[in-house]
């Protein structure tokens, strides 16, 4: 029950973030200033992801990710991210590939901010057959498929940017990321 309300308040949260930053983005006078991300560009990133309930583990875990986005339109980024979980204490291994569609609600004056939705895919792997046992859970090799909703900022210099990104995701680990790092404009 207890996942069930964070999962919700987190998706209430994120609906609140994109609707704000829609108003203030509509509020101000945008149409003398450059944009953040032009048509065409091409976007690498790297970052660091907390996961909330990693794949069976259900615990709060650490990940590298790497992500590649194309700027269709000033509205509009399509691309893709991986994130590999960095499980320590046991021998599984955790991953996830996202392909993420961002919607700008502000797209100018060095500062960016998005919604998102997209696909997910989850894979865990592994073969601790003890810690399968303890748990009940069977066999921890599984790949599930999900869906991603979510919103972002990016503040830019020159061509990096910074920046962080809420996600939930669901129907597949059911949770709640956090990715936060840089991306470099060509």
């Amino acid at each position: 029950m207890k996942k069930i309300q964070i999962l919700l308040l987190t998706f209430l949260f994120a609906l609140f973030l994109v609707f704000q930053t829609g108003e203030i983005a509509h509020a101000q006078d945008l149409d003398d200033s450059d944009l953040v991300t032009n048509p065409g560009d091409i976007t690498f990133g790297l970052g660091l992801t907390n996961g909330s309930s990693v794949g069976l583990l259900e615990n709060s875990e650490i990940g590298l990710t790497g992500q590649f986005y194309f700027t269709i339109t000033d509205e509009f980024r399509a691309g893709a991210d991986f994130t590999y979980y960095l499980i320590g204490e046991r021998q599984l291994n955790a991953n996830e590939l996202n392909a993420n569609v961002h919607y700008f609600l502000r797209n100018r004056n060095r500062l960016a901010f998005y919604g998102l939705a997209g696909i997910n895919m989850s894979t865990t792997s592994g073969s601790d057959q003890k810690w399968r046992v303890e748990r009940e859970v069977g066999s921890p090799d599984t790949r599930r498929f999900g869906l991603n909703i979510g919103a972002g900022i990016d503040l830019r210099f020159n061509n990096i940017s910074v920046f962080a990104e809420p996600k939930l995701s669901l129907l597949s680990w059911n949770q709640f990321a956090f990715t936060g790092g840089v991306r470099y404009i060509l």
